[in-house]
């Protein structure tokens, strides 16, 4: 029987744009990368993340060659440019053909917006009406359009940014290199940038390594995204995958937020059912063979629960009061107060029109096929 095939599967190239294998580095003696690897294809944006200390800014220094790896390789487009195991190959950073873009932008002070985005192509000894060409229409992408004979510190905070984003494409890398690029603007224009960012790598088809602690960057920008803890994968996947499949306990409590429950499982047939205070609810047991009396911590997503006023005769709810509701204008937070000795707490969004008040009874539905049990 022929093998099936996705007609809409977008062809892979032969070699990624970027290869890294096995990577590791120490400082010291602290290991703050072990045995990293993971490929990057033309066109896609793939996205570091993970708290500050846990390796994806030292896997980007090392692709752009700012570091020498202790062990493993960096291939940029089938060139070996790094390796730690015997030092064959450490390529320079200029003789990589990446742009980097760092947090604090990086820009010449002394250089007007025209002559810090030429300066790549002059390096390089590009041809003046080439590099004037050029120039024009790079700023005519990231929006400068008569900001050419501005010096920086006349710049807003995005201007520079954006200052130092064409400097970084003008010369048309084979890959971008950006470590936490947006994390100096006010939460408006940080906004506002990363759509910019999205659109402008869209058009250019630009391959991306983006480096953030950001959860809600990584999850709008790249097509996948690479989930590090202290100096390790825990999970690479789309952006989709990351959030809905949570393949760690650190993942799932990392990207986005989450609801955790202690409970105790009362009994697996014909469906699991975990009781949690004075309520029990059934859950999907996925692949935990998990058996009567097991202590579990019950976790699921805020958007997942419905708070309600009753329960209806076949629901799935955990009851509980009101305790405290604070308003945000567009919404509330309450803070509900699980009926039972251990008397946990959880904080859901309300709709304004729920008329939530502390000391209010309230049910949260819960979907069964939306919850996770990790083992205790």
């Amino acid at each position: 029987m022929p093998e099936l095939t996705d007609r809409n599967a977008i062809p892979q190239p032969a070699e990624p744009v970027l290869r890294v294998r096995a990577l590791s580095k120490t400082y010291g003696t602290t290991r703050v990368l072990s045995d990293v690897s993971f490929d990057l294809i033309a066109g896609e944006v793939l996205t570091l993340l993970g708290p500050s200390g846990c390796g994806k800014s030292t896997t980007l220094r090392l692709v752009a060659g700012l570091e020498q790896p202790d062990a493993g390789e960096v291939w940029i487009r089938g060139r070996l440019v790094a390796s730690g195991a015997d030092h064959r190959a450490m390529v320079p950073p200029e003789g990589r053909k990446v742009g980097l873009v760092f947090q604090s932008y990086a820009i010449w002070p002394h250089m007007t917006v025209t002559q810090n985005i030429a300066y790549p192509l002059k390096v390089r000894r590009i041809d003046r009406d080439t590099i004037a060409s050029k120039v024009a229409e790079i700023i005519r992408l990231v929006k400068l359009e008569g900001l050419g004979d501005r010096m920086p510190p006349e710049l807003s905070g995005g201007q520079q940014q954006r200052v130092a984003l064409a400097r970084a494409l003008v010369y048309e890398p084979d890959l971008l290199l950006l470590d936490e690029p947006l994390s100096n603007l006010d939460s408006v224009l940080r906004k506002e940038m990363c759509a910019q960012l999205k659109m402008l790598q869209s058009r250019l088809a630009t391959t991306v390594l983006y480096v953030t602690h950001d959860q809600k960057e990584a999850m709008s920008l790249s097509n996948r995204v690479v989930v590090m803890n202290q100096g390790r994968i825990e999970q690479i996947g789309s952006p989709n995958a990351v959030y809905e499949q949570p393949s760690s306990r650190f993942v799932q409590d990392f990207v986005g937020q989450t609801i955790r429950l202690r409970g105790t499982v009362e009994a697996d047939e014909p469906r699991l059912r975990v009781r949690i205070g004075d309520s029990a609810i059934e859950v999907g047991n996925g692949e935990r063979m998990l058996r009567p009396g097991a202590a579990v911590e019950v976790s699921m997503r805020p958007e997942d629960v419905v708070l309600q006023t009753a329960c209806p005769p076949a629901g799935n709810c955990l009851a509980g009061h009101i305790v405290e509701v604070m308003y945000y204008g567009d919404h509330f937070e309450c803070a509900v107060r699980i009926d039972g000795p251990e008397q946990q707490v959880v904080v859901l969004n309300a709709e304004k029109r729920q008329n939530a008040a502390p000391g209010n009874r309230i049910f949260l539905g819960i979907d069964q096929t939306r919850v996770k049990l990790w083992p205790l």
